[in-house]
Order: structure tokens, then sequence, then C-alpha cells
């Protein structure tokens, strides 16, 4: 049985908030906005455990783009924001359920929508999926036009890399979803399925991977590789035709009166220039491996 959609993971759901850029100044300090973030305090936000939207250990925790986000909203640096990380989407839906929680970004849907409450505004514009794939892959590159489409990829036999439970939207899932049975389909059990879904492009068990461009940033960087240094060239990242230019992220909270206080506070601080501008600038970050290095490594 096919599971609703609002347990199927946002793969793309939010924006990130640098340590070097914030203490440039970039966002808004303590003491303005005090009701909202004073009312932000008692929030629990809950996040994925999926790399770089919400990384839970080494040397990059608490600084993917869901924390980045609770720390532009609160006005206080992550590692002092009440984020707890889960394993799948599926367990946080149903903990939203049991509680007073909030995630800081999701795909906005009508199924989601009753089930919690979204932000009017997003808290996160992001590119969409690409194709992720490896250089030396040349039966694929052959086949890689300027306006490919998923649907001829999968019709020519290429296998794609998802993560189980992922939800690519925008009738993307309905393209994957005749392959599944036909083995086309690698779905990788593991929440934390970035890094293992691309080695299985570096070593051509798959042929490529749906993921945004700026994903392969994280593996980079959380590698501790150079712009310039072999695997980063291993890999290609190319858009097709059925996915949308950007996609909208909102915050979400449990739907009750609680949440919808939240809520209501949250979308007053989007409504800032200062808030829209400081989530707008430091998405940059993740956009290039030399730029998320300087803001995330020593």
């Amino acid at each position: 049985m096919k599971n609703p959609s609002y347990l199927r993971y946002p793969f793309f759901v939010a924006m990130i908030v640098l340590g070097g850029v914030v203490s440039g100044g970039l966002f808004p300090g303590m003491s303005a906005y005090g009701k909202e973030r004073r009312a932000l305090d008692d929030v629990h936000w809950l996040s994925p455990d999926v790399p770089p939207i919400g990384i839970g250990r080494g040397p990059l925790a608490g600084k993917g783009l869901h924390g980045g986000i609770v720390t532009v909203l609160s006005g206080k640096p992550s590692e002092e924001n009440n984020v707890e990380s889960h394993a799948n989407v599926a367990r946080l839906f149903f903990q939203m359920q049991s509680g007073n929680y909030c995630v800081p970004g999701m795909v906005k849907t009508e199924d989601r929508a009753e089930h919690v409450y979204f932000t009017e505004h997003p808290t996160a514009i992001l590119d969409s999926s690409h194709l992720i794939y490896a250089r030396n892959n040349q039966k694929l590159r052959a086949s890689i036009t300027e306006n490919v489409s998923l649907a001829d990829l999968m019709a020519q036999g290429f296998v794609v890399g998802i993560g189980a439970g992922v939800s690519y939207g925008g009738g993307i899932d309905e393209i994957i979803a005749p392959y599944i049975e036909k083995g086309s389909v690698i779905s990788h059990p593991m929440a934390n399925f970035i890094g293992p879904i691309l080695s299985m492009v570096e070593m051509g068990r798959v042929d490529f991977f749906l993921a945004p461009p700026w994903i392969v940033t994280w593996r980079f960087v959380e590698q501790g590789l150079n712009s310039h240094d072999d695997p980063a060239h291993g890999i290609l990242t190319h858009p097709f035709r059925e996915a949308s230019t950007k996609m909208h992220y909102f915050a979400a909270c449990t739907k009750n009166a609680w949440g919808q206080q939240i809520i209501d506070l949250i979308d007053q601080l989007l409504e800032r220039p200062e808030i829209e501008k400081a989530l707008r600038q430091n998405v940059q970050a993740w956009m290039s491996v030399p730029n998320a290095r300087e803001h995330f490594m020593d």
C-alpha cells in the first residue's frame, strides 16, 4: 500500500544560515522582534537526519539547512537551538501529531496540510532536482541533451538511485513508479542516504541520482575535498525537463491552537526584509565547494 504523500520525505526542504555570515551581521540581532523570538524559545524543532538538510553528527553537526533556518528565526547560534534529528519522516510526522513540534521547512501539499499547519511565506526557495551522474558513464552522457527527459532516460533502461520514502514531487514520483518493479529504481533504505547513493553513482551501480546540484557540495566538504580534487570532477549535474525550476518550502507546526500561534509568529518574522535577505543570501554558501569550505571548515 502506498504511503500517503505527507509521510514521504520532501527531499529539499530548507535553507542554511552560516556561522561566518551570521557573525557578519546579516541577520537581525537577538534584541529585535523580541515577542516573536521569545515565543520561539519554547518550540521543539524536528529535523530529518539527512545531510545537508539536517546534520546530526560529525564536524558539521547543527550546520545543516534546517539548523540555519532556526538560527535566523530565533536569532541564536544553532548550538543553542532545540533541534532534534529523526531517522525518517514518517517518525517525524508521528511525533508532530503527538505533541507540540515544528519543522523548519518542507514542501506544502494539500495532503500534508490536513495534518500540519504551514506558514504562508516560504522559509526556502531552492533549486529542484538535477540528474547527478558520473563523468565516466559514457553511455548516459551520450543520452543527456540540453532538454533531457527523465521519462525518456527511464524508458531507455537507465537505473536511478533514490532515497527510500523520498518524494520528488511535481509528477516525478509518477515517472519513477512504473520502473520500481522492473529493477530500474534502486531505493536506499538508510536515513542518511546521500553519501551511499553518491558512492553507488561513482561505482556505476546506478546511472544517476536525483538531487539538487548543491547536494554534491556537502559530500565534498564533508570529505574535506577541494573543488579541484579528482572526486569533485568525477560527478556531473544536469537539469531535466520534468523538474520545476524552483521549489518552495515552508515551516510547519503541529495542527492545534498552539501550532497556529507559532505559525503566525513565524510568518511575521518572514515578512521582515532582513530575515528574507539573510535566508536568501546564506543559501549561496552551498552553491560551490569553495564557498562551503570557507564557511564550514576550520
